[in-house]
């Protein structure tokens, strides 16, 4: 089943993809993937995004240690035509000089086939065959009917090792296009950035350029320093072992008077590689106070969460105080990429 989807895979991106990268196995290969569509026109600080987003690449390239780099950029020559993609720099060694020149001649015009761009630098990269990185940038949702999402999980499958990192730029949080963009990195182990301004593209980029696809350790990844979107704000793993988790979340509340500490027992299951969280959370304040306190607080409860086999995702549920398993709702949460400050 896997090789067929990987022929099928290459068959899709045989004509669109020339050149294909000579693999050298000692040096880590990226290709860099450019929105270059209508709507980086648009102005921040009146400033258009296109010409921001060139700053941020030429200063990405000034410290760029990480292997052979190539260039692509989608919706720069018609208006229109989700089959505008066009590898601009093969990946190679020192191409810094041809990168900076092909991205200062972009002009935006079209739109933002994603999924279709993301899919042929994965076939230039020879995905299938050796580790491939991916670094995105885009500022709005899939416009060619695909759908990002199940792409990171469809490439993410078929690969020896590959991971795409995103920088959402100018993306509205809770948008079409941040689930999208969110979903595509989470789905293949990379990193999803969001970028507002000039100065937050430079860091994006720099951090993206830099990241690593989380260590394994003894078959399952290294969680310590991972965060998660969740249904209760942003979920941090500061402990994870064969047994053990712990971790704080940020809370919806905009005062963070709901943010605080999960952690409990983990089990692992041999027989679909996922994880189980049971345990408790902890808070200063919450909906409904108990008789009995734990941790120094009255505000508790017991949670369940379910990871599944990359740790990409958990589902799961949550009760106040001792409910005996009666769940109170929802608590389910998607990966947007380690902690820099815990990141080891």
């Amino acid at each position: 089943m896997k090789k067929r989807l990987i022929l099928g895979l290459l068959s899709v991106t045989a004509l669109a993809a020339t050149g294909l990268y000579a693999a050298n196995a000692q040096h880590p290969a990226t290709m860099l993937v450019l929105d270059a569509s209508g709507s980086m026109w648009g102005q921040i600080g009146g400033k258009a995004k296109i010409a921001i987003a060139r700053e941020a690449v030429d200063a990405m390239l000034d410290g760029w240690n990480g292997g052979d780099l190539g260039l692509m950029a989608y919706g720069h020559n018609r208006k229109g035509d989700c089959g505008d993609i066009e590898v601009l720099q093969a990946v190679g060694p020192a191409t810094a000089a041809g990168i900076r020149a092909r991205v200062a001649a972009l002009n935006p015009k079209g739109m933002t086939p994603i999924s279709a761009a993301v899919r042929q630098a994965a076939a230039q990269l020879r995905f299938t065959e050796r580790k491939a990185t991916v670094i995105l940038v885009s500022d709005g949702e899939e416009t060619c009917n695909a759908d990002p999402c199940a792409l990171g999980k469809e490439l993410e499958a078929a690969g020896v090792d590959f991971t795409a990192h995103v920088v959402g730029f100018d993306i509205q949080k809770g948008s079409k296009a941040h689930k999208q963009l969110q979903c595509l990195a989470a789905n293949t182990g990379g990193r999803y950035v969001d970028a507002k301004d000039a100065g937050e593209l430079n860091r994006a980029l720099q951090s993206v350029a830099s990241a690593d696809k989380p260590r394994q350790r003894d078959g399952d990844p290294d969680m310590t320093g991972r965060m998660y979107d969740t249904s209760f704000g942003r979920l941090t793993i500061s402990q994870w072992t064969s047994d053990r988790m712990a971790g704080r979340y940020a809370g919806a509340a905009s005062d963070g008077s709901d943010a605080g500490r999960i952690e409990g027992v983990v089990t692992q299951d041999a027989r679909d590689g996922s994880a189980s969280l049971k345990g408790f959370w902890t808070q200063k304040t919450a909906g409904q106070r108990c008789e009995t306190p734990r941790d120094g607080t009255h505000y508790w409860g017991s949670a369940t969460l379910i990871f599944n086999r990359k740790r990409t995702e958990f589902q799961g549920y949550w009760d106040y105080c001792d409910a005996g398993g009666a769940a109170e709702g929802a608590w389910h949460g998607t990966l947007i990429g380690p902690d820099p400050a815990l990141k080891k």
